[in-house]
């Protein structure tokens, strides 16, 4: 028993940064404007394979000529499969359209609701199954 009572901070101390790094990897989806809804159009730049969430790499065409990188998440490579996606479902140079809950900070980051190929195949995005939200309630005043 006075091995294992030895044994188990040592455990304990080895595994406590093992998890921490494990929770400090996963974050909510509160950046995105559930209650918005933007479509993009462009090239593919990159597709990012990769957990804990994969992204798409897109160039849009501006008003203005220029070309606006946005970075758009496509949720984990399981979700993703689960949806019918494959590694190589996109792949860069594809002209898509985009369907997506823009970043509250106006950057061009986006989480993807619907992506529409040149010949009208659909694939799903995670945030396809998040219907619109309200915008949150403002705060009360306080009284000062």
């Amino acid at each position: 028993m006075r091995s294992i009572q030895r044994r188990l901070p040592v455990a304990v101390l080895w595994l406590a940064p093992l998890l921490a790094a494990a929770a400090a990897a996963h974050h909510s989806t509160a950046e995105f404007d559930y209650t918005k809804q933007l479509t993009i159009q462009g090239k593919v730049k990159e597709v990012q394979w990769t957990n804990p969430h994969s992204y798409i790499q897109l160039l849009v065409t501006g008003d203005d000529g220029e070309q606006v990188e946005w970075s758009v998440e496509i949720g984990s490579p399981s979700l993703n499969i689960n949806l019918g996606w494959r590694k190589t479902s996109v792949v860069a140079g594809d002209e898509v359209t985009m369907l997506l809950s823009p970043a509250r900070n106006g950057n061009p980051y986006g989480t993807l609701r619907v992506l529409t190929f040149a010949d009208g195949r659909e694939l799903k995005g995670v945030a396809a199954q998040v219907g619109n939200r309200p915008a949150p309630a403002a705060a009360p005043a306080q009284n000062q």
